[in-house]
């Protein structure tokens, strides 16, 4: 990139900050907004169509569409006589759709006699002007190159409107405990939760600006951040780095707020949120009146049960990259359920394997709006869980006509934990080459795993008790060092701590089809019954 165009985009950036702060989306603007775009949900997904998909012969949904023999008349009778879901659904039964391997350019996209590649960014927005370049978590490689606009992060602050609305909340102080880059989640909250009328007081980030490891233009942009913020008179608040795993700083402001405005919000990896909330309780210090956002991993009952033992009231949300927040629990959801924002996106599911050859009902995304970042026609974003549709509420986000649910959310094949996430082939090479060759034993020997002790998640690493004995600190010492081969490693290992790894002499669980996995996800498999376990 030139000079010229650096400060183009700069200039550029600047103004879409000033913009997003100085004309927030209010609350009835918002419900508006949300209503009008659910009743004409159908129509939008055509006029989608005719505007990112149709006219551009190298759209991979174009090519799919074609190679089922459909044509714009075809689409639109679909819709007119199925709805929007069910014309959905009927293209997934004919091949529209792009699972999460293809969509990242793993596998060859096949149909019948048609075969193409594609990749992440074949399904950019190609009207939308991005105004700035994140990526995503990583949870397979170095992170996906994504684009957004200021038009998108002022749909989402929409959104925020009506949640802080519905919480009340309203334009009370609120923080932000997320990382600075290479994660775009902090700045993204810090700009959406402004576009919805409540800009941040606090911005607390788990990781450090200058986190050895990390690539340097993501450090510079770290630097640079405040002086763009300020520059633009936003009123930003400046990152401060305050770790998971010393949350006194978080608990003692939120407090402060609280005894000041009599409410206090807070937005963050649910780990972070619930770690705030047991050390409140193990110091005497009551949470009510703090409302709480919490997302980037499940939101299992014992967090919750933990943010509710220290006072807080938690609305979790659902969010991925780059779309952001795209679900969102009310007062009436069960733990782990959340109204779809039915006016971005539409969801279907389709059956497929996991890796332990256990079939999930796997999330088929597609969007609605003509400033989405990406063109989505039932792509996979690997995640499964419960779809259900048209349920009663008398929330306020039912009569916005939010009445699509989802439940039990969870990942296919990324491993997330403590809110970051890592490719499953470095838990693989952990615990079939690395470890083994140092420490012992061969492939079946160790699993990394995840535990819950009181809402706090953990990373496990069992070791068979037949390896002999084993030094711990060693164990630790090996999984760090390769899970920090790349800056999202980094993240990960500065986000977890130290004391988030922990080594249990014990038997790897085994699946149901008895398949030993190098990560057992919560609640998956069961324990050997042959062996003998001891914890260290």
């Amino acid at each position: 990139m030139s000079t010229i165009q650096m400060i183009r985009r700069g200039t550029r950036s600047v103004r879409g900050l000033r913009a997003l702060v100085r004309h927030p989306v209010t609350p009835a603007d918002a419900e508006r907004l949300v209503a009008g775009e659910v009743a004409a949900r159908g129509p939008r997904f055509l006029t989608s169509l005719d505007r990112l998909v149709w006219p551009f012969p190298a759209s991979p949904t174009r090519r799919l569409l074609e190679a089922a023999g459909l044509e714009a008349g075809d689409v639109r009778a679909l819709v007119d006589e199925h709805g929007l879901t069910g014309a959905l659904g009927a293209l997934s039964d004919a091949g529209v759709y792009f699972s999460y391997e293809e969509h990242q350019g793993e596998i060859e996209v096949r149909r019948g006699s048609t075969r193409f590649t594609v990749g992440p960014r074949d399904f950019f927005n190609p009207v939308t002007v991005a105004d700035y370049l994140a990526t995503t978590g990583g949870s397979r490689s170095a992170g996906t190159p994504v684009e957004v606009s200021f038009a998108w992060q002022r749909r989402q602050g929409a959104q925020r409107a009506i949640q802080h609305q519905m919480t009340g909340l309203g334009s009370r102080p609120m923080a932000v405990w997320l990382p600075l880059f290479p994660s775009a989640a902090g700045f993204g909250a810090v700009m959406k939760n402004a576009a919805g009328g409540n800009t941040p007081a606090r911005w607390f980030s788990q990781t450090e600006g200058n986190l050895a490891g990390v690539a340097r233009h993501k450090r510079l942009a770290n630097r640079v951040l405040p002086t763009v913020t300020t520059l633009a008179r936003t009123g930003f608040p400046r990152p401060t780095h305050v770790p998971t795993a010393d949350p006194e700083p978080v608990v003692r402001w939120l407090r402060s707020m609280v005894d000041e405005h009599g409410a206090a919000g807070i937005t963050g990896y649910a780990s972070s949120v619930t770690a705030a909330a047991r050390w409140a309780v193990e110091h005497d210090v009551d949470l009510t009146g703090v409302v709480t956002y919490p997302s980037s991993e499940p939101v299992t009952p014992g967090k919750l049960a933990a943010m509710r033992a220290a006072g807080m009231a938690p609305n979790p949300t659902y969010a991925f990259m780059p779309e952001g927040t795209m679900a969102i629990a009310c007062d009436e959801c069960e733990d782990e359920e959340y109204h779809l924002w039915e006016h971005e996106l539409a969801v279907v599911t389709r059956t497929r394997p996991r890796d332990d050859d256990t079939e999930v009902e796997a999330f088929c995304w597609t969007s609605l709006a003509i400033e989405a970042p990406r063109v989505m026609v039932n792509v996979e974003n690997d995640d499964y869980g419960i779809l259900r549709e048209d349920v009663d509420c008398s929330c306020p986000l039912a009569p916005l006509g939010l009445r699509t649910r989802l439940q039990d959310i969870r990942g296919i094949s990324k491993v997330v934990a403590a809110g970051v996430s890592l490719d499953g082939d470095t838990f693989d090479r952990l615990a079939e080459v690395v470890l083994p060759e140092r420490l012992g034993g061969g492939p079946g020997d160790y699993q990394f795993g995840e535990e819950g002790a009181e809402g706090q998640t953990r990373v496990v690493l069992r070791v068979h008790p037949r390896v002999g004995p084993v030094d711990e600190a060693e164990a630790r010492s090996l999984v760090r060092s390769v899970v920090m081969g790349d800056e999202y490693g980094v993240l990960a290992d500065s986000v977890w701590g130290r004391e988030n790894l922990t080594v249990h002499r014990s038997a790897p669980s085994v699946t149901k089809a008895g398949k030993t996995l190098s990560y057992e996800r919560a609640g998956l498999a069961r324990p050997d019954p042959a062996a003998n376990s001891e914890t260290t």
